[in-house]
């Protein structure tokens, strides 16, 4: 059983890895970085990257979908009420 943990663990991190090898921009403070890529772009931060796996040919396809916003932002805070 332990086998099979390390297994899922060595494909996730190997995931995790080409999701920050496709992305082409890096994010401040140091949470993701990448030397050859050092800017924020924030046009192309918004989305989601997707993967799969292809067990036969053992390679990965990266893509990007769609940032949606789940909750609407304008309402989590109240505007300040003047004093």
């Amino acid at each position: 059983l332990r086998a099979w943990e390390n297994y899922h663990r060595i494909l996730t991190a190997e995931a995790h890895m080409k999701h920050i090898q496709f992305r082409e921009e890096s994010r401040y403070p140091g949470f993701y970085y990448r030397m050859d890529k050092n800017f924020v772009d924030e046009e192309n931060w918004h989305c989601f990257v997707n993967s799969i796996y292809d067990k036969q040919s053992k390679k990965w396809t990266c893509f990007k979908r769609k940032h949606v916003d789940l909750v609407d932002k304008s309402k989590l805070f109240k505007p300040a009420q003047p004093h």
